[in-house]
């Protein structure tokens, strides 16, 4: 931890100057404060404080960074000699420091002055914040605290109750002896002895007693504040060390873990080796996961037909146990994945529904089911066991119940055309293996009608062959019924690989749509936003659906253009210039489609945009009777629209209709040119080909066969045109979807992992504009929020209190300066990551259609209701939800309903506590409340230990916080307590003075 270094204390650096011996320190002179009886002050620069083992005197073993002071600080002895593992605070000069020591007794000589008095309590306290911070450091999560006291403030405190402090205070414990950050007993100082406590610690009374809080200049007046700095360094002594060794068996533990991973991946380089061989069998390898936790494991097993290679999650610096495992939660986050719960019911077994996570009910072991093979069987994988076997009706009855069933994301990049297309094609590869194997064997078997026409007609109707006449025909009723059975194959492969990509694809998108970055959603209505996401789905049907299957029926009827090559080469060339011709003619209709429907998305989707808005505004309409000007807007976009509509099928009209006259102008083209070219020959005979037919003529037998084969060849240009137009015809619905798929999500691989935040918030020379014209809100603004610190930010409107929120969430974006937490940039962290670890209650916040429990416990899928009824009840709601007929399980609109203003703002304040959040952001979340029910609120926020920070106007709202932070033109103007800056008499109390009455 590195404190604000404080002003320059002239005073008090000039007293200890003048009473003790100065002296230059740098990084190559450390010094141990090992005396008790000795005081040091900062006169310039600063110093660095670091923990260490101590033998003979010496410091020796690796430094353990506590904190740092600077100018005017103090720097007080800690005898650590008689710890339990002797230890000492070695204190590292920076460049240009320089100190001044002199005896405890002149210290407390300056204590006693009432001009130096004011700078010892500010290097007591300092003091004070720098060793309690390095203590509670190590803690992570941080438990919760019940009750903040504040100086003066007297609590009846019950056994076992956490009490947390707003600023420095000096607790009076009546002589019981508190549990210090729950580790260690604060050693008795004697009767009247007070307990020092920073806002980052908290203590605990074994049994129900009476405590009071002093300030620090009531304590060191009263002389208590020596004793009670001896307490706080005999704990130091004990918790540090605890906390060294800690820190060596969590380092063990990190070499057993990449010790084991190491491990695991040997595992795993073999197993994926066995893989090609176990693809052989039918089956696939278990395990091929960095990880040996099983959850893991399975989860990996049950993506793998997604696509989606798995990565294991990082474990938090906090999760020492190499042996815990992770959560479900830990997974999907760590791969950006989405998992929603299924049942299985009846003999789910029996049919594909793609791969499952569940658990075994007997033990709670993970395991995952995988459809495999050309019969799309269930197979069970079992990561505890490594089994992977078939999957029967006696292990699925076991397993019946609850399941996960999985969505993956699409990439994190800008996407094409393309992408969508490949996306399809990935998702359903044995459907499309089988959809080309069906269609390669049902074009193969189109040759036979042709062929069999020129056999019967030139040899076994002319020889009157009767047994061939009958074997020709059961060849042909064969040739048929395995042509319509192999049809029916690849519309049943079509059909699959739409089913399931379109259920892949629409969540897919959805899920991009919920990570793209909060400016993306400025320039878009909500139904216009939803048109475009359906447009992907209309591109995802084309491509899955009609486009694969006519493309595979249209490519190999064109083989039926070799066959009348075999028959005649130059009627073969003019039937080639008639296929080409019905591509150019179907290619111009395209053209002109293509330009109608880029006219209809676009229409269509400011329509759909003006229904949702006059849908929702029903009522403001009804109150302002603006009802037929706004049925006359809708009516002209409709208009409009449906005449776009109308020239779209016009021109698709116009398109059957060329190809179906177009199939009778060929064939009398075909005959036109076998009159003018003589190649009219008689029934009988070989058929004549190639060369032959150019000089004898075609027999009939052939020429029929020619017209069958020609026949096919443009109905598979027909087909292979219509791919062509619906292709092109996409064009414009890429183009209105293009915002969706290009936009880039603002959470990409390079991003770090936060980790748990300790709330500690520091916006450093902050500027930001809306626009590049326009003035900025804020210049070169600085602010630190301390870890479990309660702020306001008050201001006049205008002021960029809100705007400093969005900052924050990184919904907008800096244009210099940094927003650091915990030290490191936002800019650089996984921000879903950091937003998870936030409460946000903003203004103008909506519920989300469904049940108040759902509202309540929003996306934290590991909490139950009872979790629901802890955050209800705490807001002051769990009465009204319980005089509901159905109670959590009321339903209710994303308008609320028939809920009252207030009782929504509770909800959505519900939903930002129910995750035991590290930061707490409320804009106005208390605006619609009563008093009693604000006050209640108030109330529980000021005994989180959670950094809150608080936008608000009422007065109610902010008198209690610890810090107050008044905004005016875009600056901090004023900063301190409700009484401190109502004493300066500046902008916030000239503020408070309106609702004073």
């Amino acid at each position: 931890m590195s404190l604000p270094f404080s002003d320059a204390a002239a005073p008090l650096t000039d007293f200890m100057v003048a009473h003790g011996a100065v002296r230059a320190v740098a990084g190559n002179t450390p010094f141990l404060l090992d005396r008790p009886d000795r005081a040091i002050a900062i006169v310039e620069g600063a110093v660095d404080l670091f923990m260490v083992q101590v033998e003979d005197g010496v410091p020796t073993g690796v430094r353990e960074f506590m904190f740092t002071l600077g100018a005017g600080d103090l720097l007080l002895g800690v005898d650590g000699s008689e710890a339990m593992l002797p230890v000492g605070l070695l204190a590292v000069g920076q460049v240009g420091t320089r100190i001044a020591e002199a005896g405890m007794a002149d210290l407390q000589a300056a204590a006693a002055h009432p001009d130096l008095q004011p700078w010892v309590v500010r290097g007591i306290d300092r003091w004070i914040e720098g060793l309690s911070d390095a203590m509670a450091r190590p803690i992570v999560p941080r438990p919760p605290v019940a009750v903040l006291l504040s100086p003066g403030e007297t609590l009846d405190a019950g056994p076992g109750q956490r009490i947390g402090a707003r600023g420095v205070v000096w607790i009076d414990t009546q002589g019981a002896t508190p549990l210090y950050l729950d580790s260690e007993d604060l050693p008795a100082a004697g009767e009247g002895a007070l307990v020092p406590l920073s806002p980052a610690a908290w203590l605990m009374l074994h049994e129900a007693g009476t405590v009071t809080a002093h300030d620090t200049a009531a304590a060191v007046a009263g002389g208590a504040c020596w004793r009670g700095l001896d307490a706080l360094h005999a704990v130091l002594q004990d918790i540090v060390p605890l906390n060294l060794r800690l820190a060596a068996v969590d380092e063990l533990n990190r070499v057993r873990s990449r010790a084991a991973a190491d491990q695991q991946a040997a595992r795993n380089a073999f197993v994926r080796l066995a893989e090609p061989l176990a693809a052989l069998r039918g089956g696939r390898a278990v395990g091929t996961v960095d990880s040996d936790d099983p959850l893991v494991q399975a989860v990996a097993a049950a993506v793998a037909p997604l696509g989606h290679a798995l990565k294991a999650p990082v474990r938090a610096r906090d999760q020492d146990d190499v042996r815990s495992a992770f959560s479900l939660e830990d997974i999907l986050k760590a791969n950006r994945l989405r998992a929603r719960r299924v049942l299985l019911r009846g003999r789910w077994w029996e049919s594909d529904t793609g791969p499952f996570l569940l658990r075994r009910a007997e033990d709670d072991r993970p395991l995952a089911v995988v459809p495999r093979g050309l019969r799309r069987r269930y197979y069970l994988l079992d990561p505890v066991a490594g089994t992977n076997r078939l999957l029967t009706a006696r292990d699925a009855e076991a397993v019946a119940g609850e399941a996960w069933s999985f969505s993956v994301p699409l990439p994190v990049r800008p996407l094409k055309s393309r992408d969508v297309g490949g996306n399809v094609l990935r998702w359903a590869p044995a459907d499309v293996a089988a959809l080309v194997g069906f269609g390669l064997a049902g074009g193969l078997l189109g040759m036979a009608v042709p062929i069999a026409t020129g056999f019967l007609v030139d040899t076994v109707i002319p020889g009157y062959d009767l047994p061939k006449l009958w074997q020709m025909g059961v060849l042909l009723f064969i040739a048929a019924l395995v042509t319509l059975l192999t049809r029916h194959a690849v519309q049943i492969a079509s059909v699959r690989i739409e089913g399931r990509s379109g259920t892949r694809m629409q969540a897919a998108v959805m899920d991009r749509i919920l990570r793209l970055p909060i400016g993306f959603f400025k320039d878009f209505t909500a139904g216009d936003l939803a048109t475009r996401a359906l447009a992907i789905r209309a591109i995802e049907q084309a491509i899955s659906g009609s486009v694969i299957s006519s493309l595979m029926s249209g490519v190999f009827a064109l083989v039926s253009l070799g066959l009348m090559f075999f028959y005649s080469a130059r009627l073969a060339v003019a039937a080639l210039g008639l296929v080409l011709l019905l591509a150019a003619i179907t290619g111009a209709i395209g053209y002109l489609r293509v330009r109608h429907e880029r006219d209809v998305m676009k229409t269509s989707g400011a329509t759909a945009g003006l229904l949702l808005q006059l849908a929702t505004g029903i009522a403001k309409l009804r109150l302002a009777a603006a009802e037929d000007r706004a049925f006359l807007r809708w009516s002209t976009l409709y208009g409009s629209l449906t005449r776009q509509r109308l020239g779209a099928g016009g021109v698709s009209n116009a398109s059957h209709l060329v190809q179906g006259v177009y199939a009778t102008f060929s064939t009398a083209v075909i005959f036109g040119l076998i009159y003018w070219l003589g190649l009219a020959g008689a029934a009988g005979g070989a058929p004549a080909s190639g060369s032959e037919a150019a000089t004898t003529g075609l027999a009939l037998g052939s020429l029929l066969a020619f017209l069958a084969a020609f026949g096919q060849a443009m109905g598979g240009m027909a087909e292979l045109a219509t791919v062509g137009v619906t292709l092109y015809a996409l064009k414009p619905v890429f183009a209105y979807a293009a915002p969706i798929l290009e936009a880039t999500p603002e959470v990409d691989d390079a991003k770090a992992d936060p980790g748990p935040l300790s709330g500690a918030i520091e916006l450093s020379h902050l500027t930001f504009r809306y626009a590049p014209d326009v003035p900025p809100v804020f210049s070169d603004l600085s602010l630190d929020i301390r870890a479990g610190e309660y702020v306001a930010i008050v201001g006049p409107s205008g002021s960029g209190k809100s705007t400093l929120v969005r900052l924050m969430l990184g919904f907008e974006k800096a244009e210099s300066g940094a927003i650091l937490y915990d030290g490191r940039d936002l800019s650089g962290l996984d921000m879903q990551a950091v937003r998870r670890q936030f409460g946000v209650v903003l203004q103008n916040g909506r519920l989300m259609p469904g049940t108040l429990q759902e509202n309540i416990l929003g996306a934290h899928i590991h909490l139950a209701e009872a979790d629901a009824w802890r955050v209800a009840d705490q807001v002051g709601l769990g009465d009204d939800i319980r005089g509901m007929p159905m109670g959590m399980q009321t339903v209710i609109t994303d308008a609320g309903g028939v809920l009252s203003g207030g009782q929504v703002q509770r909800i959505l304040i519900a939903r930002a506590l129910v995750g035991s959040p590290r930061v707490l952001l409320f804009d106005e979340a208390t605006s619609a409340l009563d008093n009693r029910t604000q006050a209640m609120v108030t109330e529980t926020l000021a005994r989180l230990d959670s950094t809150r920070i608080v936008i608000a106007h009422r007065l109610s709202t902010v008198v209690n916080t610890d810090r107050i932070i008044v905004l005016k033109d875009g600056a901090v103007q004023e900063s301190g307590s409700y009484a401190q800056l109502m004493a300066q008499r500046g902008i916030f109390h000239d503020l408070a003075q309106r609702q004073l009455v």
